[in-house]
């Protein structure tokens, strides 16, 4: 996959993927549903202007955007002929506390989306990688379509490719214990894929990584073919053609393949020796022309100075250009390749000294059959044991695997492997169990999310867990939305109190907490202006118990909005000095002295006080100011004649009363002004007394 050259691939052991038989048409489905995780941000979704910042032109325009609600794209780290190769982070396994969330996103490139056999090739990548399961082989986690965007979801590797390496190693290549410690693992990696009935095909250094710790990834199976011996376990794939697409290298491909024959073993080992020979030398074998060619011209590589006869005469048998003179398979390359040869006079003096001591020998060969016996026993006990883990059902099978040593690994991954079925079944009834439960108004999704993620740990590339996963986070989200809306529908109402049909706001706002530990109620403006109004009506009624009722209302859906702060510390003021004026009217009524409060009816009589600013505002009759000092003296019959708020009313309407006796006079009205003169007076003389008071 020249796709995938670059130094950072993909590492990621806490993925979800698809399943191995996962049809084509899975991918080629655009309205397929996609995973949402559990969150209570949104991001931007992948749309369609990622397919023309994909390319190869604008390789920076989709850093950020997000793939199937769940991989978000954070820097391109790779490119070729048909895809580029991005790091992303899987929110899913980030949301969940794990420290591995990094991956790596391939997607087709946009000259390509319109061409089938693209995204054909894409399918096959992830379909042959996805049915071999090797430590040498990359893993394919997912892979899909979300609009146009064609993407597959891979292992981040985090290395070099072994192009990289041989170029490093010039001009004298690497050693041969060094080159072999890579060799070896690309032996066991193909080894296993042929075993499996699958071909790579296109072997090169450009699609083999070195990660930092040594270990070896192959990637790029999009071209490899399915074996017969597997034809039948492999009949559900879609047989491909070879075309532009779907070609192989011509540096490393052998005749037969350039010849458009049918990929076989063989082309692999070709390939393979290949890369070996670039390895040991820095060189490739045949002056990197395609084979056909050099066969045509007779070209031969020449021994590489690390090799002795015999490694260079197993090397050279896997460069041959005829596939019936090449090695068979990969084991036969590993035998003979590390085959010890020893010189005739070595095993001369070898058979002597095995003369000398064969009696000593006997006594040895004594103690270690009794040491094999002991250790042959210990070993059957194991198996014994191991065999009896078998046999455990899958919820005891769970709790046992946790306390397995770090040396079990490989038992530990075999078990799950072989009861995966029913540890899924398992933990599916367990999460039933939980949506089912009646002891509440709604599931404990919390509870649900906590089995998704425990069954996600032994089963991270599970498309089962994933399809649960995403099925489960639509519903909690959606539940979530739909006690949202009739929250604020009740409040845009000003439907406070309990209604008959059992909405009910404090329960819906419990609900809403149950379903998300973070909720923060954020009623709408219409909600807002309808608290404002009616909790003004309260206030202007002055009605302690349905001010106080609304208090509570405010203080748990509006303390939030700036705009509702300031109403409420009003109402919450006026609230006491109710129960302040209720406490005095109280102790007057049993005939006991108790200071009159002033500051309390100030706050009390406050609007009472800011009606009567108001109407003396508007007044432009004597007649009607009269009036207003008829309410106010009505009024004054209830409050100590020093109240401030009163006397500054009599104050002001005795400025008005002036202020019309001057108007009377320059109209020659002297009656009137005398008049307006006369309750002005009357008017200052009461403000003067409540000074006498004070």
């Amino acid at each position: 996959m020249d796709d995938h050259k670059h130094n950072q691939s993909k590492h990621s052991s806490e993925n979800n993927s698809d399943s191995v038989n996962q049809h084509e048409s899975d991918l080629e489905s655009s309205d397929k549903t996609l995973l949402k995780i559990p969150s209570d941000h949104t991001e931007p979704h992948l749309d369609a202007e990622l397919n023309a910042k994909a390319s190869h032109s604008d390789i920076n325009g989709i850093e950020g955007k997000i793939i199937k609600g769940r991989y978000k794209i954070e820097a391109l780290i790779g490119h070729g002929g048909m895809c580029n190769v991005y790091r992303a982070t899987d929110l899913l396994l980030q949301a969940a506390g794990s420290n591995s969330a990094t991956v790596a996103i391939k997607l087709l490139q946009e000259e390509f989306l319109n061409q089938p056999d693209a995204a054909k090739s894409l399918i096959r990548e992830a379909q042959k990688t996805q049915q071999l399961s090797h430590p040498n082989i990359i893993r394919v986690y997912n892979f899909g379509v979300e609009k146009n965007a064609h993407y597959l979801v891979m292992e981040y590797i985090d290395g070099e490719t072994l192009e990289e390496v041989i170029q490093r190693s010039r001009p004298s290549g690497l050693s041969f214990s060094k080159a072999m410690s890579i060799l070896n693992q690309v032996i066991s990696a193909l080894t296993y894929a042929h075993e499996q009935g699958v071909i790579h095909a296109d072997l090169k250094p450009s699609n083999i990584m070195l990660t930092r710790k040594g270990e070896i990834k192959i990637f790029d199976f999009g071209v490899s073919r399915a074996l017969k011996l597997n034809a039948d376990y492999y009949a559900a794939e879609i047989q491909d053609e070879t075309n532009a697409l779907s070609g192989y290298t011509p540096t490393y491909a052998s005749p037969n393949l350039l010849l458009g024959e049918k990929p076989e073993l063989k082309d692999d080992i070709f390939a393979f020796s290949c890369i070996a020979y670039e390895l040991l030398t820095s060189l490739h074998p045949f002056q990197r022309k395609p084979a056909d060619k050099a066969q045509k011209e007779n070209m031969s590589a020449s021994k590489p100075k690390h090799l002795n006869s015999q490694q260079w005469r197993t090397l050279r048998c896997g460069l041959e250009f005829q596939a019936a003179k090449r090695i068979n398979s990969f084991p036969e390359f590993h035998q003979k390749l590390h085959k010890r040869t020893w010189p005739v006079v070595t095993s001369l003096v070898s058979a002597c000294c095995l003369a000398g001591v064969v009696g000593y020998g006997f006594w040895q060969k004594n103690i270690e059959i009794t040491q094999l016996q002991t250790k042959l026993t210990h070993i059957e006990q194991e198996l014994l044991a191991d065999n009896q883990l078998s046999q455990l059902p899958a919820s005891e099978l769970i709790n046992t695997i946790a306390l397995l040593p770090e040396e079990k690994t490989i038992l530990k991954e075999g078990l799950l492997r072989y009861q995966q079925p029913q540890i899924l079944a398992l933990y599916e009834k367990r999460i039933n169990a939980i949506l089912n439960q009646r002891d509440s108004r709604f599931p404990n999704y919390y509870a649900v999310e906590q089995e998704l993620i425990s069954a996600q740990s032994l089963y991270p590339d599970s498309q089962q867990l994933s399809t649960l996963s995403e099925s489960i986070t639509q519903s909690w989200q959606s539940t979530i939305d739909m006690l949202e809306d009739r929250l604020n529908k009740l409040l845009e109402k000003g439907l406070y109190f309990p209604q008959e049909n059992g909405d009910d706001i404090e329960l819906l706002l419990s609900d809403l907490r149950s379903l998300n530990k973070d909720y923060i109620v954020d009623p709408s403006q219409e909600a807002q202006k309808i608290y404002t109004t009616t909790l003004n009506r309260a206030t202007d009624s002055l009605n302690s118990a349905k001010i106080d009722y609304l208090l509570g209302v405010g203080r748990t859906f509006f303390s939030d909005s700036e705009q509702q702060k300031e109403l409420l510390a009003s109402a919450s003021a006026l609230k006491k000095s109710i129960q302040k004026m209720d406490d005095y009217h109280t102790t007057v009524e049993k005939d006991e002295t108790t200071p009159y409060p002033y500051e309390a009816a100030t706050v009390f009589y406050n609007n009472q006080f800011k009606q009567f600013d108001n109407i003396l505002k508007k007044i432009t009759t004597t007649r009607r100011l009269a009036k207003l000092n008829k309410e106010v003296n009505t009024l004054a019959k209830s409050l100590p004649e020093d109240f401030s708020p009163l006397v500054q009313i009599r104050l002001s309407m005795a400025s008005r009363y002036l202020k019309f006796s001057d108007s009377f006079l320059r109209l020659g009205k002297r009656r009137s002004a005398n008049e307006a003169m006369k309750e002005a007076n009357e008017l200052f003389a009461q403000v003067e007394n409540a000074k006498k008071i004070n």
